[in-house]
């Protein structure tokens, strides 16, 4: 557990990224991978397991290692910035306002390439929930 990636609760950033150095009862002695944070104690509650946030852009939600309140954001963001702004935990489709137009987003083309598909075939979107929606209504 030494070294270990870890999210650390922060008042003003939400979760910074760390790594664990030390434990100490109830406690852990954290260093911040950014050194603008200074090393700090925090309490177990306000750490979480980070995984590789290196790999989580190409993972849909549900398909992180470990599935916290801070992986779910940090994937949710990276998502974000390279404008998937869909993803799934289970069979809940997770959506982020873009605040932009993104192209073909919603297009007769992208309509098509979701029809008749299942659940998973292609990437989150909500064509994919609507025409899986329709198939369970329609059988």
């Amino acid at each position: 557990m030494d070294k270990q990636l870890v999210w650390v609760r922060d008042p003003n950033e939400g979760f910074i990224l760390a790594r664990l150095h030390e434990l100490m009862g109830e406690e852990a002695d954290v260093f911040p991978i950014d050194n603008k944070f200074p090393k700090r104690v925090c309490n177990f509650e306000d750490i979480f397991p980070a995984g590789d946030p290196a790999k989580s852009h190409i993972l849909l939600s549900g398909e992180l290692m470990f599935l916290n309140e801070a992986t779910l954001l940090n994937n949710i963001l990276i998502r974000y910035k390279k404008k998937k702004i869909y993803t799934y935990v289970a069979n809940i489709l997770l959506a982020v306002n873009p605040y932009e137009d993104i192209p073909d987003m919603y297009s007769s083309t992208t309509i098509k390439k979701y029809h008749g598909k299942s659940l998973g075939e292609l990437p989150p979107h909500v064509f994919a929930i609507a025409f899986a929606r329709d198939f369970v209504r329609v059988e």
